[in-house]
């Protein structure tokens, strides 16, 4: 096959691709309210990037143009990785529904665990909540009463937030 028909295939699949996250960008700024500004801090890319990118005269092709060194360009603020940047618009606007409230604890919870080594012990007291509630709601989610899933929650997130600084 010659290069130069290869090239021009992928380039009109990375267009279409490009079409349709643009739209869901659109849908995402539309239907959740966030502002292109506000997804370029949550995403950690370019402002300018993305809003040349929604106004057309911008493509994640450029992602894969613009560096010899595919390396270079994950860490390049400026030209966000299209899969990265198509997977969060996805996650804050359709992958929010798809996790209910319970699993989403029970994946930091998770995390805390696997990452930081934090035992459920210590996620009981910042809760202040018994060990056998922490053990009892990662074993089934409905075994515990709202309120302490609450406790738990705001406790697992707010250990993550600082976790992940």
């Amino acid at each position: 096959m010659d290069i130069e028909i290869l090239r021009q295939s992928v380039s009109t699949n990375l267009n279409q691709i490009d079409c349709i996250l643009r739209e869901d960008i659109q849908n995402l700024t539309k239907n959740y309210k966030i502002e292109l500004k506000s997804l370029s801090k949550i995403i950690g890319i370019d402002y300018t990037w993305l809003k040349e990118f929604m106004d057309g005269k911008d493509y994640t092709l450029d992602f894969f143009n613009n560096s010899r060194n595919l390396n270079e360009n994950i860490n390049n603020s400026n030209i966000p990785n299209p899969s990265y940047l198509s997977n969060m618009v996805y996650m804050l606007s359709d992958g929010i529904l798809i996790v209910n409230e319970d699993d989403r604890i029970k994946a930091v919870i998770d995390l805390l665990i696997s990452e930081f080594e934090i035992k459920y012990e210590s996620l009981a007291i910042y809760a202040k909540l018994e060990l056998e509630d922490v053990q009892n709601f990662m074993n089934d989610t409905n075994s515990i009463s709202i309120e302490k899933k609450y406790k738990l929650a705001v406790a697992s997130l707010f250990l993550h937030y600082l976790c992940k600084k």
